[in-house]
């Protein structure tokens, strides 16, 4: 397994439900795939370094994940499809 680092920005006018929501949906996501959270932080709203479509604030949160790389790649693509995820970075850490 690959280790690896998550970081999403999410839509900063949803509520607090759906932000656990979205979070859920990588945990869930992560352990359907035989995967392991190894360590999660919601950061909570934070300015943006520049504007993302209108908005300058965005919902942060990280997770370190081990999983394989087929299923890194299709979480990627469940990310880029997600309405309320402004950005993601999934970066395979070093060993």
């Amino acid at each position: 397994m690959s280790q690896y680092e998550l970081m999403m920005v999410m839509d900063p006018e949803i509520d607090d439900d759906q932000v656990e929501g979205m979070q859920e949906r990588v945990r869930t996501f992560v352990a359907e795939r035989d995967g392991q959270l190894t360590g999660e932080d919601h950061w909570g709203r934070r300015k943006l370094a520049f504007r993302i479509g209108k908005f300058s604030e965005g919902n942060y949160f990280v997770a370190q994940l081990e999983l394989e790389p087929a299923p890194a790649k299709e979480l990627e693509g469940t990310l880029n499809m997600a309405e309320n995820v402004l950005r993601y970075l999934l970066v395979l850490r070093k060993r």
